[in-house]
C-alpha cells in the first residue's frame, strides 16, 4: 500500500490580504465617481427626453387653439382634474410621467417642470414667433422647478424667476434643462442677464432691461 504524502495547503497571509483589501478599495475609489457621473448623465439625458415629448404635446394643443402653447390659468390652485397636462396629454391625466425629471425624485406635485408664463402675458404664439430681438431657438416655453414649489407656471410678477426657477438640477457646473420655442431641448447655466431682467420675459430679454 502507497503510503500517502500529505499536502500542504497554503493560506493568504495577512499582508497579502491587506493588500487586495487596498487595491480593492482603490478600484472602487476609481470606479464610483465615473458610475455616479454616468448616472446623471443618464437622468439628464432622459430629462431631456421628457421635455422634447412635453414640447410635442404641447404643440398639438397648439393646433387646435389658435397657436396658444399652453392652457392658461390650470395651475395648482385648481383640483387636479382641471390643471393643464388634463387638457395636453393622452390619455388626460393631471401628472403624466413625461413631467418628472428622474433627477428629482420628490417634486411637489408630481411635476418637476415649470411653463413661462411670460408668453401668455405677450400673447407670443407656435404660429407667432417674430419677437423683435430674438429667434425662436432663444425663446423659454418650459424649464425645471425648484422641487418644494408647486408652481405649474413661472408667472410674470417680480421675483418668481429666481423663487420658483431650478438653476442646476443636473449638477453646479452643468444647470437645468430648458424647451424653447423652436422645440429644441439644451442644457445650460443661469442666463447671462443684468440680475434685475428676468431672462425669461421675452420683452425684457430683447430689450435688454431698457
Amino acid at each position: 500500500m502507497a503510503r500517502r504524502i500529505p499536502i500542504r495547503l497554503r493560506g493568504f497571509t495577512l499582508v497579502e490580504l491587506l493588500i487586495v483589501i487596498g487595491i480593492m478599495s482603490l478600484l472602487i475609489g476609481i470606479l464610483l465617481p465615473a458610475l455616479s457621473k454616468a448616472r446623471a448623465q443618464a437622468a439628464k439625458v432622459n430629462c431631456m427626453s421628457n421635455m422634447r415629448q412635453v414640447g410635442m404635446s404641447l404643440l398639438t394643443y397648439s393646433q387646435h387653439w389658435s397657436g396658444c402653447m399652453f392652457p392658461p390659468d390650470r395651475g395648482d390652485d385648481k383640483p387636479e382634474a382641471e390643471r393643464w397636462p388634463n387638457f395636453v396629454f393622452e390619455p388626460a391625466r393631471w401628472d403624466p410621467p413625461e413631467l418628472s425629471c428622474p433627477s428629482d425624485p420628490e417634486p411637489t406635485d408630481r411635476h418637476s417642470y415649470i411653463l413661462n408664463n411670460h408668453l401668455t402675458d405677450h400673447k407670443v404664439t407656435y404660429s407667432n414667433t417674430q419677437i423683435p430681438g430674438l429667434a425662436p431657438t432663444e425663446v423659454i416655453v418650459m424649464g425645471e422647478k425648484v422641487t418644494t414649489v408647486g408652481d405649474y407656471y413661472m408667472d410674470a410678477s417680480d421675483g418668481d424667476y429666481t423663487k420658483k426657477v431650478e438653476f442646476y438640477r443636473h449638477g453646479p457646473a452643468v444647470g437645468s434643462n430648458y424647451l424653447f420655442l423652436d422645440l429644441h431641448v439644451e442644457t445650460d447655466l443661469p442666463h447671462d442677464f443684468q440680475d434685475w431682467v428676468d431672462p425669461w420675459d421675452p420683452a425684457a430679454a430683447q430689450s435688454g432691461g431698457q
